[in-house]
């Protein structure tokens, strides 16, 4: 998701904001329209929202074919991950939820019942574009790929690119494979580069908060 607009001092200026919400809501509740109250309310925050044309990758079958492991029945739960399940069923496995694992030179990411748009979020998260599926593969899959640590720092947040800073030399002799390597290898995917929809928020207006 993209984030465009509003006044320069958004990118700089810093806040600490400590809310508490009454009773035990969803997260999907807290993140989504709690949240957009909040901002509207302490920040005068006025959006909306565009789809636009950018730069994204295409995620496509490899030309091997694809390399996925079907999710056996009962394996994960397909239940919303913003809506857990009943205490009684401790430390469930949710279906599409990432466990990311290091493993000597490589990182491990493991999606239990994983649908093809699930992956895409994940490499979403940590590529500088959008991918957008078009394996036109259906179902769950147990995805489980290896790939070199500095493919999984987060590259990229709405609105901007995050600078790595601190981060140690990598010795590509030591080096895991890219995510690139690992989808195709592993997966039987690939990532293609090429232009289509991005989804964009466009802020109309922002100001300052004020003290409580």
């Amino acid at each position: 998701m993209q984030v465009v607009g509003g006044a320069a001092w958004v990118d700089s200026t810093r806040y600490d904001i400590v809310a508490k919400p009454a009773g035990n809501p969803p997260r999907s509740e807290m993140y989504g329209p709690m949240m957009q109250s909040l901002l509207e309310d302490r920040f005068k925050l006025q959006v909306h929202r565009e789809t636009r044309d950018g730069g994204v990758y295409f995620l496509t079958p490899a030309r091997s074919g694809p390399k996925l492991h079907a999710t056996k029945e009962g394996t994960c739960l397909t239940t919303d991950i913003n809506h857990p399940p009943e205490p009684a069923s401790a430390h469930p496995r949710v279906c599409g939820s990432p466990n990311i694992s290091s493993g000597g030179p490589v990182v491990m990411i493991d999606i239990p019942g994983a649908t093809i748009a699930n992956l895409c979020s994940q490499l979403g998260i940590r590529m500088d574009r959008e991918v957008i599926d078009r394996t036109g593969i259906t179902g769950r899959f147990d995805i489980h790929l290896e790939v070199t640590p500095a493919d999984l720092q987060p590259k990229f947040v709405a609105g901007r690119t995050i600078e790595q800073q601190g981060q140690p030399a990598t010795n590509d002799t030591d080096a895991g494979p890219s995510i690139s390597t690992a989808l195709e290898q592993q997966l039987g995917l690939k990532l293609e580069t090429g232009r289509g929809p991005v989804q964009a928020i466009v802020v109309d207006h922002i100001e300052r908060p004020t003290d409580n």
